[in-house]
């Protein structure tokens, strides 16, 4: 069972240990029936493994679904390794799963393929409670950057205790550290003095109506799963028993949630359950609110079910008793509109969560780590790729230290190979992959395209290569309200930017190879007509398009022009990578034409200037010297003259004066026999020496 394909979902690890756990206790309930027949119990074992997998064509109507890679093979082993009833888990899959379930840690386990043994983790139960703070076991940070946030929210609570309530929204984009703040605040209150009543909605729990109350109501009434019908029943209306007061008839409403049948509102109309579920749980919170001080806390309402949302709205909108309400959520929705703002009997107080600043986020890495030396590498990438969001930074470095890429040694942390994309913890990507799934059509298929533009990409570029010119405002207006880019200059080009390198790394790497190639291609091909008046500032970035493409020519012509500009602004290490990278495109081809021979020895002849001034003439000999039958096929004597000067340059650097003097004079006679100007001038400047 594949779970993130088609669509991905952030909690996708959650998802499929729930199904496992399900599908177990099936097996266990059907294994009766069958024991007698088979003469044993029938029973399930199952491995489950979380990280990026290789898709062929998936057509689930046809049941073609070829998938392979590392994360499967692993999954397989865990599943084999596994008795009778185990889930067994992978290290990726324990890390985003564990603040939901219990789990037991199993001696490592050496797997076929892997030079070390694995972690191996055994689900043992379901939280009641789940905890979705990361890293529960991991490096933390204390909170950093939002003294000002938790001056608000304490404020609040004092003048609760005066009796004036307030509704606080929280937003901000994933990982930003709303969940963070939240718990934080939470510690600093006195749980004797003040109620705290909280409800949670998950990515699993979109499509249950009222999700969020029945989470917050089975909390407060400590409702369990598993739990049988008739003991829920008697929690509820043992528990609402004294909430509820005179309104009796008013339990069966909230009972109905858990699907327990009161025969006396079967009859009911839907708007009558609602207005009636309204008033309950209003008249649960004000008898609440009058014993003591409350503070209700509704988390990720990106995630709740338009049911409640309208609920909540409603009932929060019409509030008239002192309670402080704390909602919770990602900007893809909007939690109340500027009219029901306005007639709030509450003060309302909107805290977004920006992503940290360059110094904060050096904090908070310090603070991660218990040191104030940080490697200089690591502080890089962290900037680049985290770009100051908390959940990020913490999830990189737990995943640099889990790999052993970044380890202490006599209390300095130090880095011991180069960081890679593949260091980013599979819990980013599953969180951005499932945020980019959820997005309207059209929305993610411009976003596609720009992804493979770059960080930053041109509107105009994009207005020409996508296939959704007609919609492409609407689509770059919403992806700018869902705060996935915004926009970076106005003026001479309006030009927009990913908000964060890591999702436009995300939407890029989820593109078929092929597809990608497509879309570089025809982006070459738009920047060649936009900028034809000013292409050497593009040379560059159309090397990189066409080398990503499928016209080598022009990846080729580009890389010697992007050469040929960084030695002319000494950037000699630059222009020798352009070269390099020229050479391997035409060297690994199998079958070149003439014009791609041509090319080749063309980046011969340019490169060599590139070795001249780094002064790396044994390699250029043997560059030149490996490819001279090649030139001299070509029977292209400008060609053929300038690539013996330079071999014959070459070969006197390193003292080889026999050898140069009789190439030199080869290039001279060519020169003077085509009457090139350039061939003889290189042939006599070296000839003096």
């Amino acid at each position: 069972a594949l779970f993130g394909a088609t669509k991905a979902h952030e909690d996708d690890p959650v998802r499929a240990i729930k199904a496992a756990r399900e599908i177990h206790n099936a097996v266990n309930s059907l294994s009766p029936q069958y024991e007698e027949h088979i003469e044993q119990p029938l029973v399930m074992h199952s491995g489950i493994n979380t990280g990026l997998v290789v898709t062929g064509d998936i057509d689930f109507e046809k049941g073609t679904h070829g998938v392979a890679g590392d994360t499967i093979n692993v999954a397989a082993r865990l599943s084999s390794v596994g008795m009778a009833d185990d889930i067994l888990v992978g290290p990726d899959t324990y890390y985003q799963s564990e603040g939901y379930f219990d789990f037991k840690e199993l001696e490592p386990a050496a797997i076929k393929g892997k030079s070390q043994p694995i972690r191996i983790y055994k689900v043992i139960a379901q939280k009641e409670q789940p905890i979705k703070l990361h890293r529960l076991h991991g490096f933390k940070a204390d909170l950093i950057g939002r003294k000002a946030e938790i001056t608000l929210l304490s404020d609040a609570v004092e003048n609760l205790g005066q009796g004036i309530g307030a509704v606080f929204s929280i937003y901000g984009s994933a990982g930003t550290g709303k969940s963070r703040l939240i718990q934080e605040f939470k510690n600093t209150l006195n749980s004797e003095k003040v109620q705290w009543i909280e409800g949670h909605a998950y990515p699993y729990s979109q499509n249950i109506p009222y999700y969020p109350l029945i989470n917050l109501l089975s909390r407060s009434l400590q409702i369990e799963e598993g739990d049988p019908p008739e003991e829920i029943r008697k929690k509820v209306e043992a528990g609402l028993k004294d909430l509820i007061g005179e309104n009796h008839d008013l339990i069966p409403y909230v009972g109905s949630l858990f699907s327990l049948s009161y025969p006396e509102i079967e009859d009911v109309s839907p708007e009558h359950w609602k207005a009636q579920l309204q008033k309950s749980i209003q008249t649960v919170l004000s008898t609440l609110a009058r014993g003591a001080p409350t503070i209700v806390c509704l988390e990720d309402l990106h995630w709740a079910d338009p049911s409640f949302l309208e609920l909540i709205r409603l009932m929060i909108s019409e509030f008239r008793d002192p309670v402080l309400f704390v909602c919770a959520y990602r900007p893809i929705i909007s939690l109340f509109t500027g009219h029901q703002i306005k007639s709030m009997a509450m003060p309302f107080q909107e805290i977004r969560l920006q992503d940290l600043s360059i110094s904060e986020s050096q904090g908070m890495v310090e603070s991660l780590l218990k040191t104030d030396t940080i490697p200089a590498e690591l502080q890089r990438f962290l900037q680049d790729k985290a770009e100051g969001n908390p959940f990020y930074i913490e999830e990189v470095i737990n995943s640099l230290i889990e790999s052993d890429a970044l380890v202490r040694e006599n209390g300095d942390w130090k880095l011991t190979r180069a960081i890679t994309e593949a260091e980013i913890s599979s819990t980013i990507h599953g969180v951005i992959s499932g945020r980019l799934d959820r997005l309207e059509k059209e929305s993610k298929r411009v976003l596609q395209e720009a992804s493979v533009i770059g960080r930053t990409f041109f509107y105009e570029i994009l207005n020409q290569v996508t296939e959704l010119n007609d919609q492409i405002d609407r689509n770059l207006h919403s992806l700018e309200r869902l705060d996935l880019i915004r926009a970076k200059t106005l003026q001479p080009d309006l030009e927009y930017i990913f908000k964060h390198a890591l999702t436009q790394e995300v939407v890029y790497n989820g593109l078929l190879k092929k597809e990608r190639r497509f879309i570089h291609e025809r982006i070459g091909l738009v920047m060649e007509q936009l900028f034809h008046d000013r292409l050497p500032e593009f040379y560059e970035t159309l090397a990189y398009h066409f080398q990503q493409g499928r016209s080598v020519i022009k990846a080729v012509d580009y890389l010697i022009k992007s050469g040929e500009k960084s030695l002319r602004r000494d950037a000699v290490e630059e222009s020798n990578r352009y070269y390099q990278e020229a050479y391997d495109l035409l060297k690994d081809r199998p079958e070149m034409t003439k014009e791609e021979q041509g090319q080749l020895i063309d980046v011969l002849i340019k490169w060599s200037l590139v070795f001249y001034y780094r002064g790396d003439f044994r390699s250029a000999t043997n560059l030149l010297t490996a490819h001279e039958r090649l030139a001299e096929s070509l029977n292209d004597r400008d060609r053929l003259g300038m690539f013996y000067g330079w071999i014959g340059m070459t070969m006197w650097a390193r003292e080889r004066f026999r050898k140069s003097y009789r190439y030199l004079t080869k290039a001279l006679e060519i020169g003077e026999e085509i009457d090139s100007r350039e061939v003889i001038g290189y042939a006599c400047t070296w000839l003096t020496w």
